[in-house]
Order: C-alpha cells, then structure tokens, then sequence
C-alpha cells in the first residue's frame, strides 16, 4: 500500500524524470549468551524504503542525469514525502552524470535458492545454532566467552518508473565469537566473569596476565551444523595456540602464507582492475584480452567468476539493486582478462554488455596441495590482527596476531607480533593457490595463497 501510494505521488511531481524504489522488510531474531547463559533474546520487524529520484538536464548540448537517494519512512505523510522529492530533486541538478538509462522490465530472473531457514520460524534456528556452537568446546583448552547471533529473513522489492517490478526472499546470519585461553584468575576470581571495557571489548575481572581473546566473525544463509562446528574448533585451537605462541622472528623477505578470512581480500584487488566503474574512472587500465596477471606468470594462473547465487551466501540475489537479472559471469580466465562487469550504468558508459552488481566470487583452485604448499621454510599466518589490501595499487599488509613458523630445520611452531606487508603486482607471476577450497560469505575459492619472498617486520631478532 505504501509503495502505491508513493508511486501515485511521484506522478504528480514536475521535474522528475525517472525513479526507483527499493523496499526492504526486514525480520529477525537476536540472541546474546555470555558463556552457555543467555544475555538477552530479541525480535525485530523494520521496513526500509530507500527512493531513487533522477532529474535529466542538458549543457552544452550534453545530456546529464543527476540522482539523488533518500530513505522514506513508512510513516511519513504525503506532504513529508514530496517536501524530501522536492529537495532531492533540487541536489540532482547539480549532478552532471552522463545519462545512462534505467533497468528495463520484462527480463526473466532466475529463482531464488530456498534457505534451510525457511524451513520453520527463526526464533526456532537460534538454540540448534548455540548448541552447535558451545558443543565445540572441549575440543581445545579455549573457551568461548561471549557469542552474539543474529538471524534475518529479508524480502526485497525493486520498482522503477517504468515498469520494473521485481521481488524476492532472502536469509541472513551472523555470528560474533570471542574465544578465550588464559588459565586461572590471580585474584581468585573466575576468568571470564565479564565487564566491559571501555571500547566496548569484553574483558575479564579477575582475569590472568597473558590471557588470550580471539575475534571472530561469520555470516551464512544456511544452517550447516558441520561447516559452523569446524570455524568454531579452528577458532577455539587458534586461541590456544596463541595462548601459547612466542614472538614472530624478523624474516626480512620470506615465504608467505595467508589462508582463510584474508584470502577473499586479497583476490578483490582483481575485482576491482577488472570493474567496469573502476575502468571509466581511469582507476584501472586492465585491457579485455590482455593478461590481469602480468606477463611471466610462473606460479597458478588465476581464474575467476562471479555467481549471483552461491550455496551459504547472504550475498545471493536473483537482481542487482537495479533490479536487473544476474548471470553467472566469468571475468578472468586463466590469468586472462575476458569481461569487464558491473552495474547497468558504468558498463553502459563503456559500451559493453552488462553483468549487474553479483555479489558473490568464485576462484578456481591451485596446483598445489596445502601440505605440498607447506613443504619449504615459510610463515603461514592465519590470523591478523587487521589484513588490509588496496584494491587500487596492490599494496597489501596486516599484523600478525597468529601465525605457525616453519623453519630451515622443518620445525612448526606458534608465533605472534610483527606484520607482513607486499604488493600484489610484484608477487603474482609467482603465487600458488591450494587445491583445498573454502567458502565464506560470498567467496568460494583457495584456502590458502603462497605469496613469494614478501616483507616479513618481525617481533624479535633472528
């Protein structure tokens, strides 16, 4: 009803030449434990509608598109909604995009993968989840202190002014995990008695010098009790191994290999070179049909896809925001450069054919076995502290909150402290990707990525 009645208001406002409407309802389930206790458990409902409003203008013999995007509550009366229009529309004519044209309507769209979450009501999802969770415990010395789990049933609505109408259901989970090792309280006071520190962390009263907390957070569209159990047992033995670990020696350049949470990162470096916006910036200057990789690629090559569903993705979507009809896109091939993708806009300005915003990335897997990665000298972390890489230059680098150090003699041991730092431009022609796979919200892909030679900044001496 609101949506008509919005549609029945933008008809009657001059000036504007197109519009889109994006209406979210957003259904969910919040549960917050402390240890196996329960903190608090909550509900939501919100409705989002967000409007689009385009004012077409010409200069110089040029035709522009401003646009302008406000959130319209469902509350607001008529005179509200036309007052925010009217000052909309008069920021769009300052706005000098080139013109692009809207989604058209009639495109068919694949279905929506049905979530195991549609199963039964949420609320019903949240103690089979937290039994998961906590049932991992005991599988190392860590613990879990706290968990926050929230669990969404999203439906979407997408309409233009002209003619687009499309719809669907998606699922939306995410789980925030401290694990935590640190052996007895001084004070005689229980470790993990919880408090609050002042930036919000949580901390422990009475707890030990040397205690360890590990961070973690995950997002999921499915329930799959063997996938979460084992990013729960990583999580609890990586705490412990931090616990236990000494300080990271300085390697100066060395082997090095990233797995897990960063992995994703690393490969968005080539999403971006590859992107159509990023192309028409003059951001990029990856040619299609040219090498993304260089021009000796020694290592694996890179072979990469985009996928509008992907299995355990809360990124999957039949549409873009746009509303338009995703496809499986592939983007590199072998190193190779085959498409460029994106949004209608940007690949409508490049004049080629467009992918639409998918969400999800696929990267085929390496030559290399993960134990034949672990083979010579290296460091392997597999948590920082923060892993940035810049999708523009390459520089890549992250502090070392865990990582395992395997020496000239083969010995493997925990270290922690120092940082890692390179450019995705000098290590590709000679990088490996494991056969092992992994997937995460909205990645599929290696597990791990050997990266040669790169700044290794150490906590102690050699």
């Amino acid at each position: 009803m609101m949506i008509k009645r919005l549609q029945e208001l933008l008809a009657g406002v001059p000036d504007i030449s197109a519009w889109k409407i994006i209406d979210r309802r957003i259904q969910g389930q919040e549960l917050y434990l402390t240890h196996r206790e329960v903190d608090m458990q909550r509900s939501k409902d919100v409705r989002r509608i967000f409007l689009t409003v385009y004012r077409d203008f010409q200069e110089e013999g040029k035709k522009y598109r401003g646009s302008v995007v406000v959130q319209v509550h469902p509350t607001y009366c008529a005179g509200e909604i036309r007052a925010l229009v009217e000052r909309s529309l008069d920021s769009a004519r300052y706005l000098r995009n080139r013109h692009y044209p809207l989604v058209q309507p009639g495109s068919e769209t694949a279905a929506m993968p049905e979530s195991s979450f549609a199963a039964r009501p949420l609320e019903e999802w949240l103690s089979p989840l937290a039994e998961t969770i906590y049932a991992q415990e005991g599988a190392a010395e860590a613990r879990i202190n706290s968990a926050e789990l929230f669990l969404s049933r999203i439906d979407t609505r997408i309409v233009n002014s002209i003619g687009l109408d499309v719809s669907y259901r998606s699922y939306s989970g995410y789980l925030e995990l401290i694990a935590e090792d640190g052996g007895k309280a001084e004070d005689g006071g229980k470790a993990g008695d919880g408090r609050k520190a002042e930036n919000g962390r949580k901390v422990h009263a009475g707890a030990a010098a040397g205690e360890v907390e590990l961070y973690r957070e995950l997002s999921f569209s499915e329930f799959e009790s063997g996938l979460l159990a084992s990013e729960v047992r990583d999580q609890l033995r990586y705490c412990g191994d931090r616990a236990a670990a000494g300080a990271t020696p300085h390697l100066k350049r060395f082997p090095v290999l990233i797995t897990g949470d960063p992995v994703p990162d690393f490969f968005g470096y080539y999403l971006t070179q590859s992107a159509a916006e990023s192309v028409y910036s003059g951001i990029s200057t990856a040619k299609v049909g040219e090498s993304i990789q260089g021009d000796e690629v020694r290592g694996d090559r890179l072979t990469l896809a985009l996928e509008p569903f992907l299995k355990n993705s809360p990124a999957s979507a039949p549409v873009d925001t746009d509303g338009f009809a995703l496809r499986t896109a592939g983007v590199v091939d072998a190193g190779r450069l085959e498409r460029y993708w994106g949004p209608l806009r940007f690949c409508h300005y490049l004049g080629v054919p467009p992918t639409g915003a998918i969400g999800n990335v696929t990267v085929s897997p390496g030559s290399k076995s993960l134990e034949g990665l672990r083979q010579e000298p290296h460091l392997e972390v597999v948590y920082f502290s923060d892993f940035i890489t810049e999708p523009l230059t390459g520089d890549f680098g992250g502090e070392i909150r865990l990582a395992y150090y395997t020496d000239p003699d083969g010995r493997r041991r925990p270290v922690t402290g120092g940082s890692v730092s390179g450019n995705i431009r000098d290590v590709q022609p000679q990088m490996y990707f494991s056969r092992e796979t992994q997937s995460r919200a909205g990645f599929r892909g290696p597990r791990a990525v050997l990266l040669p030679q790169i700044s290794v900044s150490g906590a102690a001496a050699t």
